[in-house]
């Protein structure tokens, strides 16, 4: 059980900036930053729309972000879709018609309604068709093979718009399910060679690496969620500004011009320049910033309620496991900022490759990487100032099995037999249970004592199987003496 808890946490450790990389790219590839501006609903529609497609496994590509006038907001199996979602259905048909001319201003492309306005936005469309405002378009039948109905009402695009409400915690719970996978398919990949590498039989492995890929998994699950809901506010928006003139400043020599499009293109997965780039790598590192402080929140948690409910770790242990859980996010994070721009440079050259390729695996090489830089050379550096819990108990346990040894009388072999129950012992839960029944007063005498009855009985154990001994007869010892003494 330690060491699968041990890999574990320490896999963990490798892909938690990996995954508030990934999170934040998945974050960014939406509009979430603009649900929070006046009719933000209808970005929302987009996203929400778009993965409808996307869960149904159609080809879907996201092209309204260019800002094309009269250009559609995204092409499925080869289909373009214009999206209008306004409160009332003859506001939404109005929308997709030029004020000035009354002409349909989408040409060639379906306009996607609320699904609660479909049938009326189909009569309201017919009725454009046979005024002869829908250019090439005579039959107002047609109207059913142009108007599209969404996946969402407008209702839900309103709801997924906002933070605190069932609709954008089901869409969040969905959209964030894709990128959790992700990462449980990483950490588990990791864990399991690891294991192996290590001795594991198949089978040991898998189980460990389950347990890992889930709690990866699971952390991103929530890391992700979490994130959802605070860019929907007004505050998270302001950060985009500050990192704006930043990465601008970056963007003024050559070399910061040509990496800031790297990363902007490995996040997109298409070729972005310029303004543009600029803009999606503030965002980007913008939603990282909090993806990465919800990442070292979730991550602190069972620590903070370890010392303060359980009181099964020190203040100090919990202080340690944030600074080198946050050192790992942190170069994790850069790592993937790194590796991406990499990745997309040597893709961009390698034939067969490619800048989205080579920046996948730029980003994930990167990530893992910084991760277990950082994690390896904080808690280095913090080894040398902070001693963690389960290192102070070890050399209780082992005065307390030297004190066994003796009161026993243990002969080496029933020694070594004590020594093997110790080690199947001995886990991350046994060493805080020994660590939380240490009192402020004599802490280090209970402990020891607590190590001392957890072996006790098994002592007795091996006491008990000890053969008889009978004494020798009076005669034999006394004979015994007289020759050691004429000798």
């Amino acid at each position: 059980m330690q060491d699968n808890q041990s890999s574990s946490d320490r896999t963990g450790k490798v892909v938690t900036g990996l995954a508030s990389a990934e999170i934040a790219k998945a974050l960014e590839r939406l509009q979430i930053g603009k649900y929070h501006t006046k009719g933000g609903h209808g970005f929302a529609a987009e996203d929400a729309n778009a993965f409808g497609d996307t869960l149904r496994f159609r080809n879907v590509e996201i092209t309204g972000t260019t800002n094309e006038i009269n250009g559609p907001d995204r092409i499925v199996d080869g289909t373009t879709i214009q999206t209008k979602y306004f409160q009332t259905s003859d506001a939404t048909i109005n929308a997709a018609f030029d004020e000035t001319t009354g002409l349909y201003r989408y040409q060639g492309q379906m306009l996607e309604v609320p699904a609660d306005q479909y049938d009326e936005c189909v009569e309201l469309f017919q009725r454009k068709i046979a005024q002869g405002k829908v250019p090439g378009v005579s039959d107002p039948n047609e109207a059913r093979n142009i108007v599209r109905k969404g996946y969402v009402t407008y209702k839900q695009a309103r709801n997924i718009a906002r933070a605190g409400n069932v609709d954008s915690l089901l869409f969040d719970v969905q959209t964030q399910s894709i990128t959790s996978t992700y990462i449980f398919g990483v950490s588990f990949t990791i864990d399991f060679a690891w294991r192996i590498w290590n001795g594991d039989k198949p089978e040991e492995a898998i189980r460990g690496a389950l347990y890992s890929g889930i709690s990866a998994g699971g952390r991103t699950f929530i890391v992700g969620v979490i994130s959802r809901q605070v860019l929907r506010t007004r505050m998270a928006a302001a950060g985009v500004v500050t990192l704006r003139s930043g990465v601008r400043t970056v963007a003024s020599t050559d070399l910061g011009r040509s990496a800031i499009h790297r990363i902007a293109s490995a996040s997109l997965g298409r070729p972005v320049y310029g303004a543009a780039a600029v803009n999606h790598v503030a965002k980007l590192l913008r939603t990282n910033a909090i993806t990465s402080t919800i990442s070292l929140v979730v991550l602190t948690a069972p620590d903070v309620y370890h010392a303060a409910i359980k009181r099964d770790m020190s203040w100090s242990q919990v202080a340690k496991n944030m600074a080198v859980n946050g050192a790992s996010i942190v170069a994790g994070a850069g790592g993937w900022f790194a590796g991406a721009a990499a990745g997309a440079a040597i893709g961009s050259v390698v034939p067969g490759i490619g800048t989205a390729i080579g920046g996948i695996v730029g980003g994930v090489c990167g990530g893992i990487v910084g991760g277990v830089a950082g994690s390896g050379g904080a808690k280095m550096v913090l080894d040398q100032f902070i001693e963690d819990d389960a290192s102070k108990m070890v050399p209780l346990l082992q005065s307390a099995i030297e004190e066994l040894a003796s009161d026993y009388l243990l002969s080496e072999r029933e020694f070594a037999e004590l020594m093997t129950e110790v080690r199947q012992t001995i886990s991350d839960a046994w060493l805080k249970d020994m660590y939380r029944s240490g009192s402020s007063d004599d802490s280090n005498l209970t402990r020891k004592q607590f190590a001392y009855n957890s072996f006790d009985n098994i002592c007795q154990q091996i006491a008990l199987r000890r053969s008889r001994v009978t004494l020798p007869d009076p005669d034999q010892v006394l004979n015994c003496v007289a020759r050691i003494a004429e000798a």
